[in-house]
């Protein structure tokens, strides 16, 4: 048996466990035989019922009684009573899909579960029959559906993830405003006094404070220098004229403060992104994937969400002291709480939730499958109506990767076009993952 999710992989053996404790129970008091009997007494009743023309009314009741025995019978040993017995560790995760698509998931075994598996180790469950087929083929069927799609950039996956990386070092973060301050205005002020008109291809560039126009345009950030010193970077008499020598180090240009190795500012930004970002950004083979990173995650609205409460155009906001300042923090809070609302993308929490959902359906169609069937007095069409729902939400996955393989196209023709016809970021797909 067979998972496609982590999630489904716990909570499908823990239905089936559920499932043989929910039959025990109705098997041992006897509750199971109940439906036989008002069977009989109804199929007696309606022959009971019929005139004298029908004949002998036992001889007319008794064929009647056994097919329905017979059929219920049935029904028991092959839908109700647990035969192939299942533990944790003879399921499988179903990790095809992710190898054929290059991309890396933990094992059950090695993810945040682990923790539950290990309640389950030692623990059996017996599937009956017909479920365990119906289990196999669906999954089967899902499974060949879902290879036969193209895999998928995910660039909505990727965008949620990029989303929910923010800048935790303080530190960090109030270096980045001070760079904003002493490098970017001062050069954004600089190129808008000096220009008559800009292309759209400068306008998409300079959008950002890691710009390549002003990292790579003589006049710019290889002039400005940072206006505090900077221990990572030591006293130059040459660079450094006119500034006093502190001790605390030196005055690096914008573009040694930016881009050196290690110790700049780039560097530092992109170690604070999650390694497993990092990893899928690159398995998405995207271009220029750390601008499109950065881009997010010095902006000011992250800058803002990561808790510096600060942004390009805004000082510290605790320099206030007294009621004012204590009103000024307390507006300062809430309007971080409702910007940090509004930028939790409600389309990528109900992706995320979906499957969750789903596994959840699962579980409470297995559990209450004997409830369902002694309810039923072991009609046949009782277990043709649960058969399709197990198929139907077995085969749900295949309708999540055709639903983001189409979202992926459509964002590719969406914001690929405008990207290369330079109504739009000249990163791809820099202005998807900045929006909400």
């Amino acid at each position: 048996m067979t998972a496609n999710s982590i999630l489904e992989y716990i909570l499908v053996f823990f239905g089936w466990m559920l499932n043989n404790a929910m039959w025990d129970i109705l098997s041992s008091t006897g509750l199971y035989l109940l439906p036989l009997f008002f069977k009989g007494m109804g199929i007696w009743l309606k022959v009971r019922e019929e005139g004298f023309d029908e004949g002998n009314k036992g001889m007319l009741s008794l064929p009647r009684l056994e097919n329905s025995i017979y059929v219920s019978f049935l029904v028991i040993c092959f839908c109700c009573t647990p035969m192939f017995p299942v533990d944790i560790s003879t399921m499988k995760y179903d990790s095809s899909r992710d190898k054929q698509c290059n991309i890396q998931v933990a094992s059950p075994q090695d993810s945040g579960y682990n923790a539950v598996l290990t309640d389950f180790q030692g623990k059996t469950a017996n599937v009956p029959v017909w479920w365990y087929l119906v289990h196999r083929l669906s999954k089967g069927v899902t499974q060949a559906m879902i290879a036969s799609i193209p895999c998928g950039g995910k660039i909505r996956q990727m965008r949620f993830e990029v989303q929910h990386s923010q800048i935790k070092d303080p530190i960090l973060t109030q270096e980045l405003q001070d760079f904003a301050n002493s490098c970017y205005s001062r050069a954004y002020y600089k190129l808008k006094s000096t220009n008559q008109s800009l292309s759209d291809k400068t306008i998409n560039s300079v959008g950002w404070i890691g710009s390549d126009y002003f990292l790579n345009t003589a006049g710019y950030y290889d002039t400005y220098t940072s206006q505090k010193p900077r221990q990572a970077w030591p006293y130059n008499a040459t660079r450094d004229a006119g500034y006093a020598n502190t001790g605390g180090g030196g005055y690096p240009t914008c573009r040694q403060w930016w881009s050196d190795g290690k110790k700049g500012l780039k560097d530092r930004v992109l170690a604070s992104l999650p390694s497993r970002v990092k990893r899928e950004m690159q398995q998405q083979n995207m271009a220029s994937w750390e601008e499109l990173a950065l881009r997010w995650l010095v902006s000011p609205r992250n800058l803002s969400l990561s808790g510096g409460g600060e942004t390009y155009t805004m000082g510290s906001s605790d320099n206030a002291s007294g009621l004012l300042g204590n009103v000024t923090r307390l507006t300062s809070s809430i309007g971080l709480g409702m910007k940090q609302f509004e930028a939790t993308p409600g389309f990528d929490a109900l992706k995320q939730a979906l499957p969750i959902v789903q596994a959840l359906l699962e579980m409470m169609v297995i559990i209450v499958i004997p409830v369902l069937l002694v309810f039923s007095a072991y009609e046949p069409k009782t277990i043709v109506t649960i058969t399709f729902a197990m198929f139907a939400l077995f085969f749900i996955p295949f309708w999540w990767e055709i639903a983001g393989w189409l979202d992926d196209q459509l964002l590719t023709l969406l914001y690929g076009t405008r990207d290369s016809q330079g109504s739009g970021s000249s990163v791809p797909f820099a202005d998807f993952v900045g929006s909400v």
